[in-house]
């Protein structure tokens, strides 16, 4: 109870800073969460007045992600969200723009990663698709596994057709944006519960995947820092089914530690065990929409790996991501490096490949993959 109130507090205190900076842009211009936002008297923008809005609000999207490297402001971009979902023609003008692309980034950082990927889609479908009409609107369904989205004229009207209802998902569907230097602990996870609740007999009409990787030095090659201290990497999954509901699963594969020493350069080997990573942190991520035969690999590939004991050197949490995203079609090269008494792929590595463009799409070899990193430099 005291913490809610903490993290109240901490959201209102931060809302009210943001808005006063907002403020300060200056006093023309479209209202936003009661706060007039105008361009800066030095930018350079096209004389199209839709042209000009649409670079305000990328210029507001780029605030609040940057206020998200100290404490997300949640009620702050749910007012945004309204406010594009108010304008008519946000569609026909959005065509082409980053506008999504900025969306997906904050989503990312909130670790709402079904709104990440529904961003990401909607930036890349042909203009008269339903789905970037907003037809996804996210809703809680009492008793089920899955998520509401709801469907109506009021609701999927404006870029990502956000509403009142959805304060409850930026509350409570992710874990809060953590920077602070803890390590948040992830509960273990039998591997039933991550592949019986997609079937749910449903039928599916989009999958997902991600693949997060934390390094264990923020943006640096460093392949350990200290023993126990190596990072991580992790996936997402997410099939949309035609019912608009959908579900998902971040989740990733470990040791299960008898000991310090455990899955150590002294001692590699460990029991497997799966872990509940939904508010785990992440330096990059890589998504791409893939088939439902390959998702239903990803499901077979969990499996395996429950069966067959973690080895740091060539089983581990890096091995596991590697091999859902080639499934997936997702290749990233040079991952594979060395340390005290072992070698092998880790999360320093692949972090790093990502970071300079080492990833592929193997299906177009070009494009089709959302990639995001959120490195922070003195992490």
């Amino acid at each position: 109870m005291k913490l809610t109130v903490i993290r109240v507090l901490t959201f209102s205190l931060f809302f009210i800073t943001i808005g006063q900076q907002l403020s300060a842009q200056g006093k023309q211009g479209y209202l936003l969460a009661s706060v007039k936002i105008s361009p800066s008297a030095n930018a350079s923008y096209p004389a199209s007045p839709a042209i000009a809005k649409d670079n305000d609000e990328l210029k507001v999207l780029a605030d609040l992600e940057n206020s998200f490297n100290k404490k997300p402001s949640r009620k702050l971009l749910l007012s945004f969200l309204r406010e594009l979902n108010n304008k008519p023609d946000i569609d026909a003008r959005q065509r082409g723009s980053k506008l999504n692309l900025h969306l997906a980034r904050l989503f990312a950082k909130l670790r709402l990663y079904p709104l990440v990927m529904k961003c990401y889609f909607k930036n890349n479908v042909p203009g008269d698709d339903i789905y970037r009409k907003g037809y996804f609107i996210k809703q809680h369904v009492a008793g089920s596994d899955s998520v509401k989205m709801m469907n109506d004229s009021l609701d999927n009207t404006g870029l990502l057709a956000i509403n009142s209802r959805d304060s409850i998902l930026l509350k409570t569907d992710s874990g809060f944006y953590n920077h602070d230097g803890k390590n948040i602990q992830s509960a273990p996870v039998e591997s039933v519960d991550i592949i019986n609740p997609f079937e749910d007999g449903k039928t599916g009409v989009k999958y997902a995947l991600l693949v997060h990787i934390q390094q264990p030095k923020s943006g640096r090659p460093k392949i350990f820092i200290r023993l126990n201290k190596v990072g991580h990497t992790f996936i997402t999954l997410i099939k949309y089914n035609s019912d608009s509901t959908y579900v998902a699963r971040t989740f990733g594969f470990y040791p299960d530690k008898e000991s310090f020493l455990s899955a150590t350069p002294i001692f590699p080997s460990a029991d497997p065990l799966f872990k509940n990573d939904e508010r785990h942190d992440f330096d990059e991520v890589v998504g791409k929409f893939i088939s439902k035969r390959r998702f239903q690999k990803i499901l077979q590939l969990v499996k395996q790996y429950n069966s067959h004991p973690y080895n740091l050197n060539n089983n581990n949490c890096t091995d596991f991501g590697l091999d859902a995203a080639t499934i997936g079609g997702i290749n990233i090269l040079d991952t594979y490096g060395k340390w005290p008494l072992g070698r092998g792929n880790n999360p320093a590595k692949a972090g790093m490949s990502v970071l300079e463009g080492k990833v592929v799409n193997s299906d177009t070899e070009d494009g089709g993959l959302f990639i995001y990193n959120d490195v922070i430099e003195d992490k």
